[in-house]
């Protein structure tokens, strides 16, 4: 089976694989980094076990976005699907941060949403202190439609 769903200029967004682990781990329990995540500081084993199943977007699921050329992990996506909404979230490896690819993969990875289920509203949500988060879903054509206890809500809508 092919693990590859998507591909850019630069990236291409596919299922984890076991090499991927130790940079996960690695970028995923830097606590500094991750201030604003809620998924990390687990072992690589406990990891393993989550993002080594089958892909099951209904219950949310973590994808690898990579490099072309490489296949370098160096970041992931969460994606949940409701009836009619679809949950996403982002993280990045610090090293390629503010390289433009978590737009890249982000905005490609939002076309294709809407390509396979043209109804659905996109939702990210961000902690109200994560200026460059707020930044990107705003540049991405995300609205801000709340705060709650987690942070700020964005959606977006097939145009």
């Amino acid at each position: 089976m092919d693990s590859k769903i998507l591909e850019t200029n630069r990236l291409v967004l596919r299922y984890f694989k076991e090499k991927d682990l130790d940079t996960f781990t690695e970028y995923r329990n830097n606590e500094e980094w991750m201030i604003y995540q809620t998924f990390k500081g687990k072992t690589k084993e406990e990891y393993r076990d989550i993002l080594l199943t089958p892909f099951y977007i209904d219950h949310g699921s973590q994808l690898a976005f990579c490099l072309k050329e490489t296949d370098e992990l160096i970041g992931d996506l969460y994606v949940e699907k409701s009836e009619l909404e679809m949950f996403i979230g982002y993280s990045i490896h610090p090293k390629y941060a503010r390289k433009g690819f978590i737009y890249e993969i982000v905005s490609a990875f939002i076309k294709y949403i809407f390509e396979k289920y043209p109804d659905v509203k996109i939702v990210a949500e961000t902690d109200v202190e994560n200026i460059p988060s707020i930044r990107l879903l705003e540049k991405i054509g995300f609205i801000r439609v709340m705060n709650n206890v987690e942070g700020l809500v964005f959606e977006l809508h097939n145009k």
